[in-house]
């Protein structure tokens, strides 16, 4: 008569540790990825506020500032002949004179449009000039997600990268208070570890002086 066996403890054991090494591996893998978003962001913008300046130092004006509201994005060239140089400012203020920015950066090559797309899976975009809101400060400009609110975890990783981890001081600006990272709250600080959030922030990083 044929005896059925089972698996023994040392063959169970074994089971186990092969499945805990896999698991160990997907979570590993899966903060690398999650680092690598993070990185990319800062290269973004690290990209958007070196092509701003290239732009200043080529045309002597930021791109799209003194951009006619009329709707029309320059189509072609620098677009300097497309905006009135005696309404310039140092700003973008307008949706008119932000949209244009990004337009005319990739009509001189110094972005392209890959460049634009957060990891978010959203266009970055410019915010426009005005009184203080909320964190951001008066009179400058972001460059944000174009969708408003975003996963608190990259932005509480970029802001520490980027930054000082602090929500409401900085180049760095998002709705977040400062305090320490829960599941369910919309703080983050510089200590905490930022990948406990669950939540959705709002941020900017300031582009124009």
């Amino acid at each position: 008569m044929q005896i059925k066996r089972g698996f023994t403890l040392v063959e169970m054991a074994i089971v186990l540790v092969i499945i805990g090494l896999i698991l160990g591996a997907a979570f590993k893998g899966k903060d690398l990825i999650d680092s690598a978003k993070v990185k990319n962001m800062a290269a973004q913008v690290n990209k958007m506020q070196t092509a701003f300046n290239a732009y200043f130092d080529k045309y002597g004006a930021y791109p799209g500032d003194g951009c006619p509201g009329t709707g029309t994005a320059p189509a072609l060239g620098n677009g300097v002949s497309n905006c009135v140089a005696g309404t310039r400012n140092g700003l973008l203020n307008d949706a008119t004179e932000a949209s244009d920015a990004l337009i005319l950066l990739q009509n001189t090559n110094m972005l392209t449009a890959a460049d634009l797309n957060s990891v978010f899976g959203v266009p970055w975009q410019i915010s426009v000039a005005g009184a203080a809101s909320g964190n951001y400060a008066a009179n400058t400009n972001y460059m944000e997600p174009g969708t408003g609110a975003v996963d608190l975890r990259f932005v509480c990783a970029l802001d520490r990268l980027l930054d000082d981890g602090i929500p409401s001081s900085g180049v760095m600006r998002s709705s977040a208070t400062a305090g320490a990272v829960t599941a369910t709250g919309t703080s983050y600080d510089a200590t905490s570890d930022c990948w406990q959030g669950a939540t959705q922030v709002t941020m900017g990083v300031r582009i124009l002086p």
